[in-house]
């Protein structure tokens, strides 16, 4: 028998890297379906991709993100509950509007009466650990550099959002708790940054300040003023965003 014939070694080419695989359309980079789909819908909602009264179609998106009906479901239900969409009998969801300046000043003196009040009877719960970390967050929303769009200004919500749900969450009073988080305000205000982002950092960052400082002395007077004022001064700022954000999609409207 002769000799087996020694397999052909094709030696490495150098300098020749792999083509990179495409980008696809949705980054699957966690495991939670669920959260993929609230995550990617709720920036297309905010960026207006997704326009208001724009009608979703659970069979449709699930066929888009390669998914069962399941998990957009459940996205989609959130979504509700976060007032970004609205559910109607017999139709389905379609795309809330943007605030307006009514809904604004609901939110903001909703806000006033929760948050002032979570402070006021949570106020015997703030130990060292909890200034400490409000301090943090609110080092971290002045280090941070924000845009236009929703995935350039996210890490702003999510951080203004940390910062005030510290506040709400010192009562340990669900039912407050969950009244604050059902006003979904860092989920509407979101929809009013687009094509302007975040302003007035530098204020908003000194407000907070002004907030921990009072913790700090122990003041719960000065706290809860420095926070109703933080809040009284937001709104002011959040209607002049509302007005520009109807304006910007009326000039999109007329350019259609």
């Amino acid at each position: 028998m002769p000799p087996a014939r020694p397999k052909k070694i094709t030696p490495p080419v150098p300098d020749t890297p792999a083509p990179a695989a495409p980008e696809p359309a949705l980054p699957f980079r966690r495991n939670n379906l669920v959260d993929l789909i609230h995550e990617e819908l709720r920036r297309r909602i905010t960026d207006r991709v997704l326009v208001a009264d724009q009608r979703l179609v659970i069979d449709q998106l699930a066929a888009e993100f390669g998914t069962s009906l399941i998990p957009v479901r459940e996205a989609m239900a959130r979504l509700h509950a976060e007032r970004l969409l609205v559910h109607e009998a017999n139709k389905g969801y379609r795309v809330a509007p943007g605030p307006g300046t009514d809904e604004m000043r609901n939110l903001f003196e909703a806000r006033v009466v929760i948050e002032v009040g979570a402070l006021r009877h949570g106020f015997a719960r703030i130990d060292q650990s909890t200034i400490d970390e409000l301090h943090l967050v609110n080092q971290l929303i002045a280090k941070g550099r924000y845009g236009v769009q929703f995935k350039d200004f996210k890490a702003f919500i999510d951080l203004n959002a940390r910062f005030h749900g510290i506040i709400v969450g010192l009562t340990a009073n669900p039912f407050i708790i969950e009244s604050y988080e059902r006003l979904a305000y860092h989920q509407r205000i979101s929809q009013t940054l687009t094509g302007q982002g975040p302003s007035n950092i530098d204020k908003i960052v000194a407000d907070h300040d002004a907030v921990v400082a009072a913790l700090r002395k122990r003041d719960r007077e000065a706290a809860m003023a420095a926070l109703s004022h933080h809040i009284e001064y937001g709104l002011e700022d959040a209607l002049e965003r509302a007005r520009e954000a109807v304006a910007q999609i009326a000039d999109k409207r007329r350019v259609k």
